[in-house]
This record gives structure tokens, C-alpha cells and sequence, in this order.
């Protein structure tokens, strides 16, 4: 059994512990908080690239064509995790992959970016052609760049044959329930009904749109922005649920060293008593054995 200095040293290692997690705690909430406004910011933006592409296609037949067409293979971007203390943050992304593959997914041709080393590892494993694989940003700063690396792996993909057919897979973040559901977002190209619904938005003024420059040209650019800002808000999305999740581990893990650390305060509570009472019995003792020598 432990002595009293033993029981110290546990309480003491367990109250420094106690305060590291709940300062991990407050910047997992303070980065929730921070990613959700980041993906929230491009709500404007990306009612402003739509509002382009419907006047853009309105004018052009052709390409609106070629934005639905689809050819060749099919590109997944997913994003998962380089850092612990996320639960099954990346296991739910890997069984969520195999359920829709065969479904939503073909079940062969799909290659894969992935952002997360974590989750990389157990892809390979699972046997998914991995094409480049990304570390994650560490903060809001840092998306920016690594969103444009991946804008950039995309277009190699397309120009080496690739072609068009690009899907997203990141874990949400939802103000109530589970803190990370994985959500498959068909990408490129435009699907049927976001076509139409782009060409019948009505124009939100009486002057109607110009543009100078070629048609296919603005598609082009309006598509390479569109890509931008939804693999941002995925990317954003992403690591507000990892923070969101790591929040809930670290709740969890809060709750286990107040536990531990009631335990250790009553050991040592009852194991003082019984020092005082052991010290008290054998200072009693020699007052006894000294007051009969006396009368002896």
C-alpha cells in the first residue's frame, strides 16, 4: 500500500494532469468555434460564384454541356486526421467508405487524396489508391495553402486523364447530437438538379449581366473558384468536428481524473487518519508505560 508522500506525489501528478485538460478543453471549444465561422464566411462568396455561373451558362449551351459531362475516373478527397485524442474520428470516415463503395462509390477506378496521416495509413492498409496524400492544417491560416495544393493535385488529375468526377468525404460537425457524421458531397461536375436550378435562378436585378470574355474561359475560372470554396467549407467543416470530437474525449477524460483524483483524496484522508491514529495510540502507550514507572 502507498504511504502518505507516495499518495501526494499521485494527487499532485493528477491535479496538474486535471488542469492541462481543461485548457485543452477551452481551445478545443475556442476552435470549434473558429472553423465553424471560417466555413460559414464563404456564404457570400459562394452565392456570388453561383449567381456568375448561371449567367454564364444561361448564355452558353455548349458549355453547360461540358460542365455535365462525365468521362474517365473518379477522384475521392478526404479529409481526416493527424492528431489523437479525436475518438474514432478516422474509423468512422474508413467504415463510412466502405458502406457507400459499390453504392454511391464504383467499387474499382476510385483514387483517393487524403488529407491526414492518420487515416492515410489505415486506407493503405484497407488497399485504396492513394494518389498524395496532405498533413492537416493546424489552423485557420494554414487552410488556405493547403487548399490550393489540393486544387492543384486536382488539376493534374484532370489534365492526366482524370477527367471530371470529383467527390468529397469529411466528418460535420453538428450543433446537437454526435460531434463527427460523415458526409459524401458529390463535387464535380454539377449534377442534374443544381444545372437547372442554376439556369432558372432568376437574375436579382433589372440589369442584366455582361461579360466580355469567352465563355468557356469564365466557366473555367468560376468552376476552379467554386472547387476552392467547397473543398474550404469541407476542410473547415472537418476540423471543427475533430475539435468537436476531442472535446468530447477530453470531457470524458476530465470526468475520469476527478474520479481518480475523489479515490486518491480519500485514500490518503483515511490513511492519515490512521497515521494520526497509530501516532496517538503510541504517544498514549509511552504516557501509560512512563506514568507507571514513576509510581513504581
Amino acid at each position: 500500500m502507498a504511504n502518505l508522500h507516495q499518495l501526494e506525489k499521485k494527487i499532485s501528478t493528477a491535479t496538474g494532469l486535471q488542469s492541462i485538460v481543461k485548457t485543452m478543453k477551452t481551445m478545443a471549444a475556442v476552435n470549434i468555434h473558429q472553423y465553424e465561422e471560417a466555413a460559414g464566411s464563404l456564404d457570400t462568396y459562394l452565392e456570388t460564384i453561383e449567381k456568375g455561373l448561371s449567367a454564364v451558362i444561361n448564355e452558353a449551351e455548349s458549355t453547360r454541356k461540358q460542365v455535365r459531362k462525365q468521362e474517365g475516373g473518379h477522384l475521392l478527397v478526404v479529409f481526416g486526421s493527424d492528431q489523437g485524442l479525436c475518438g474514432r474520428f478516422n474509423e468512422k470516415l474508413v467504415e463510412f467508405l466502405q458502406k457507400i463503395k459499390g453504392e454511391t462509390l464504383p467499387e474499382k477506378g476510385v483514387s483517393l487524396l487524403v488529407t491526414g496521416a492518420r487515416i492515410r495509413n489505415r486506407l493503405q492498409s484497407e488497399g485504396y489508391n492513394i494518389i498524395k496524400s496532405f498533413w492537416s492544417p493546424g489552423s485557420i491560416e494554414g487552410i488556405n495553402r493547403h487548399i490550393m495544393e489540393i486544387v492543384l493535385e486536382i488539376s493534374s488529375w484532370r489534365e492526366s486523364g482524370g477527367r471530371d468526377k470529383i467527390d468529397l468525404l469529411f466528418n460535420y460537425h453538428e450543433q446537437t447530437g454526435s460531434t463527427a457524421q460523415p458526409r459524401h458531397l458529390p463535387l464535380f461536375p454539377l449534377g442534374h438538379r443544381k444545372l437547372q436550378e442554376l439556369t432558372e435562378r432568376p437574375w436579382p436585378s433589372r440589369c442584366l449581366p455582361y461579360f466580355a470574355e469567352d465563355a468557356d474561359r469564365m466557366v473555367s475560372n468560376l468552376i476552379r473558384q467554386f472547387l476552392f470554396v467547397a473543398i474550404f467549407r469541407a476542410q473547415a467543416q472537418s476540423l471543427a468536428s475533430e475539435q468537436a470530437s476531442r472535446l468530447q474525449s477530453l470531457q470524458q477524460a476530465e470526468k475520469n481524473i476527478k474520479e481518480h483524483l475523489e479515490e486518491l483524496r480519500g485514500d490518503y484522508r483515511q490513511l492519515r487518519q490512521s497515521v494520526i491514529t497509530s501516532e496517538l495510540l503510541d504517544l498514549v502507550a509511552g504516557f501509560k508505560s512512563a506514568a507507571g514507572k514513576s509510581h513504581s
